[in-house]
């Protein structure tokens, strides 16, 4: 009688478990886009059903990609890079350098050049510096399945929405995988069902109650 109850549970919360939709969907109806901008360059990002489309600009025209949600690496491989022009600081500095110096030589003999050239060196070094922090890129670096990545900026439009931006893309992500890969095929050998549950689990798409829940029923309804 315990085993027959058993049994029964697991059927009904297996039933529970693979039909069950999210009850509140306020986030993923909120964020159905979301837009970077920064010197030089202009993303949109626009979820879909199967994975996230990509519109950007930058100086060379208009581009767009789609990255499939099947292409995701898991959250977990997601890290924080920052790309710096550090040889344009480096010789920039350098040419408002020589700059001064040369300003410095004349310095004897005409006040007037030496004046122009070294307010000149200070125009380089200052716009150098900005130029350098304008182009600093800090981004989220989101693995790919096939080894690329792709680049989420950190702070724009803000530090908050870039980080929302993120852990919405792994959330729709799971769900993704969850509608359709977290169901069972009795038509499929049983080793290769045990497997693909076993995926879910190790990428957090079910959680530890699910996992056992399936397994049961995959090992019950199986021919051995």
């Amino acid at each position: 009688m315990k085993e027959t109850k058993r049994k029964f549970f697991h059927r009904l919360t297996l039933a529970v478990i693979i039909r069950k939709k999210p009850k509140n969907n306020n986030l993923i109806k909120y964020m159905n886009s979301f837009t970077q901008k920064t010197f030089g360059l202009k993303k949109k990002y626009t979820f879909k059903e199967k994975g996230i489309e990509i519109e950007f600009t930058d100086k060379d025209g208009d581009f767009s990609f789609f990255i499939n949600f099947d292409n995701i690496s898991p959250r977990e491989n997601v890290r924080i890079h920052t790309k710096r022009k550090a040889n344009v600081l480096k010789y920039g500095l350098i040419i408002a350098l020589l700059t001064l110096i040369r300003g410095f030589l004349t310095a004897k003999t005409d006040l007037q050049t030496t004046f122009i050239v070294i307010s000149l060196s200070l125009l380089i070094g200052i716009g150098t510096y900005v130029y350098y922090h304008l182009t600093k890129m800090k981004y989220y670096s989101v693995g790919l399945e096939d080894g690329k990545i792709t680049r989420i900026l950190y702070n724009k439009p803000t530090v908050e929405g870039a980080e929302e931006f993120i852990d919405e893309i792994f959330k729709r992500r799971k769900q993704y995988y969850r509608d359709n890969y977290f169901k069972i095929d009795y038509e499929n050998e049983k080793q290769s069902e045990l497997d693909k549950i076993k995926w879910l689990k190790s990428e957090n798409i079910i959680t530890e109650n699910e996992f056992n829940v399936v397994v049961d029923e995959i090992n019950e309804k199986f021919i051995k």
